[in-house]
């Protein structure tokens, strides 16, 4: 299989966790903030078996875009959240804010 239709396939992959992802939050099973970190977890972790794949740290590249955006569907405020949840000591899912907005 070439690279082009691994990382096509590998976008897929990542929309439709996605996609499940967002049904949770629109069900109330998850916050959208909980919801972006699994997201991210997941899309690294393809985003590092297809840099090893292809020995090249820059193959990913599409598909940690396509995760960005994804993750920004979920929660507008993915970046900050990840930045606050880094912040606490120890790095945990809780805040002040027990709603997770």
């Amino acid at each position: 299989m070439d690279e082009e239709l691994v990382i096509d396939k590998l976008i897929l992959e990542v929309k439709d966790y996605a996609n499940g992802r967002a049904k949770d939050v629109a069900r109330g099973a998850e916050s959208p903030r909980l919801a972006a970190l699994l997201l991210q977890k997941y899309g690294l972790g393809v985003i590092s078996a297809v840099s090893l794949i292809f020995d090249s740290p820059r193959a990913a590249d599409p598909i940690l875009e396509v995760l960005d955006q994804e993750t920004a569907k979920i929660d507008a405020r993915w970046r900050e959240h990840d930045r606050e949840r880094w912040s606490w000591r120890p790095a945990d899912l809780t805040s002040l804010n027990p709603e997770g907005l």
